[in-house]
């Protein structure tokens, strides 16, 4: 796992771009991890670690990561998954880090990857180091 440095004054902005998010856009749970599956910041609740569910969201992105290479070099953006009581939504911040949003029902919210796109802008605003090198953060 990768050592993470966010200052509390970050963490604090990042806590509350992910709660404006959440609830704009009605998300259970919203977790930042890093593509090591190292947690940074997480709002709202699945009832369980959510280690487990950082670590395999990171695998289920490069799997589709490689398959749009097999496909030719398609670039996926994002990845999502539809159950009968929650649906999932994984997408990247830049390249070390990605969002992995849990919402409830079998549908995602219509023009998630807009709302996403927002929420990633804002954090990058935000801090900055997200783009940077982040082997060099630490939690």
């Amino acid at each position: 796992m990768s050592d993470f440095t966010i200052y509390s004054e970050d963490a604090g902005k990042v806590r509350r771009l992910m709660l404006a998010y959440q609830a704009s856009v009605k998300a259970e749970y919203i977790v930042l991890c890093h593509r090591d599956g190292s947690i940074i910041a997480e709002v709202g609740s699945i009832g369980t670690d959510a280690t487990p569910l950082a670590v395999l969201s990171t695998a289920s992105f490069d799997s589709a990561r490689q398959i749009g290479m097999m496909l030719g070099g398609e670039n996926f953006q994002s990845v999502s998954y539809g159950g009968e009581n929650r649906s999932i939504y994984i997408a990247p911040v830049d390249q070390a880090l990605l969002l992995v949003q849990i919402f409830p029902g079998s549908r995602l919210p219509n023009r998630i990857e807009d709302f996403n796109r927002m929420l990633v802008e804002k954090l990058v605003d935000a801090v900055p180091a997200f783009t940077q090198n982040t082997s060099r953060l630490v939690r």
